[in-house]
Parts: structure tokens; sequence; C-alpha cells
């Protein structure tokens, strides 16, 4: 007997996009995922029936995992992660304060309609709030200044320049595209789901060039701290 072909790993992604594509699109699209339909019209692996004789038409249809929405799979959400400024949650007028959030891809295992599957939340896209009314969305969760190779107070893809001195609470929102894996292959499942973040305190002081003996760290109460 001839074996199958192996299976097509972006055969079910919307338009026959690959994965990276679709989740390309997912960054900013709230849908982020139309009907889900294997080549052909076949059923995607792992959610076929078998035959049956003529069912009720008053009888429940059989529960399709592969029809949920994001709605379903929200109980299986990543926790909040952190988001951190730098340099350590304090900055200058007018100067960049780089932001971090610490989102990652999650995998959970659980059941949709009772059956058993594994889900995947990637996250695609970010809302940077700062505190001071500005907000800024990016594909980009950041990066310390130290990873980026770069000295402190340089602007990044998630820096904000603040226009005067106080304390600002900072936050992002993570939008998180989610698969499903019913035993035959991924499947996307439609929706963006959106966790907040905590927010941050971030201290913005007005200083002018000086040389100190000591940083504010060490001495709050001096020069420009």
């Amino acid at each position: 007997m001839t074996p199958p072909p192996p299976r097509n790993p972006n055969a079910f992604y919307p338009g026959q996009r690959t994965r990276e594509e679709w989740l390309a699109e997912c960054a900013f699209n709230q849908a982020c995922a139309g009907a889900i339909a294997a080549p052909g019209g076949a059923p995607i692996p792992g959610t076929e029936q078998a035959e049956l004789p003529p069912a009720d038409p008053a009888a429940p249809a059989a529960p399709d995992p592969t029809t949920a929405t994001i709605q379903d799979v929200a109980q299986f959400a990543p926790a909040p992660p952190a988001i951190v400024g730098e340099p350590d949650g304090m900055g200058v007028v007018g100067m960049p304060t780089n932001f971090v959030v610490g989102a990652e891809e999650h995998i959970v295992q659980g059941d949709i309609f009772d059956i058993p599957v594994t889900v995947r939340f990637t996250p695609v896209s970010y809302v940077f709030t700062y505190g001071d009314g500005a907000t800024r969305e990016t594909r980009t969760a950041g990066r310390s200044w130290d990873d980026l190779g770069l000295p402190q107070f340089t602007a990044t893809a998630t820096s904000h320049s603040y226009g005067a001195a106080g304390e600002y609470e900072a936050g992002a929102t993570i939008r998180y595209a989610a698969e499903a894996d019913a035993g035959g292959g991924w499947f996307p499942i439609a929706g963006l789901l959106e966790v907040d973040t905590p927010t941050t305190l971030i201290r913005i002081v007005d200083v002018e060039t000086a040389l100190v003996q000591r940083t504010c760290d060490e001495d709050p109460s001096g020069p420009g701290c």
C-alpha cells in the first residue's frame, strides 16, 4: 500500500498562507482567521467523523473544535507578563525611556467542546500606553539596550520620551493569536486574545548635565534626582 503524502503544515491556514504569513496578518486584525477547511473540502485530520447511518434531524451535531473562536480558548490564556522601563524605572525629560514586555509563546493542554486539544498562543502585537496619554502599537515586545547593543537613552521601537517631569503608570496590552491541535495538526482559532500587563511606575526627572559623585539610586537627594 502506498503511504499517504506528508501533511502540509500550512494547509489549514486561511487563504493557503503559511503560518508566518497568517501570524503577520493577525498582528492588527481582530478577526484574524476565516473559515477553516482542508484542501478539496476534506475534513481536517483528527476531526473526521466515522460513517454512520443517517442521523436524526433533531439530534445535535457532533462537536467540531475547528469552529472554536477566541472566546472558547480564553480560559487557557497566558498569565499577564511584566513590563519594565529602563533605566531602572526612571527617565529624563525629553530623552527616550525604553520599555520591554516579557511576553512569550504559551502552550497548554485543555478541552474544546469536550474534545482534548493542545492550544498555542503566540504574541503578535502590542499596544504600549505610557501614562501621559501617548500610545504606540508595535509588533515587537521590545528589547533591552544591552540586548540591542545600544547605549542608554537611545530610541527604540518601544521607547517613549516624556515631555514633563513626574511619575507615570506605564503598561501594555498584548494581542495573542491562538491555534489548536486536536491530534491531526494545528488549525487557527478566529480572533485575537488581549491580555493587559500590570502597570509599572516610571519616574521622570528634569536634569541638566552635571558631574556628580553618586547616582540617584545611591543619593536620591543629589543634584537632578
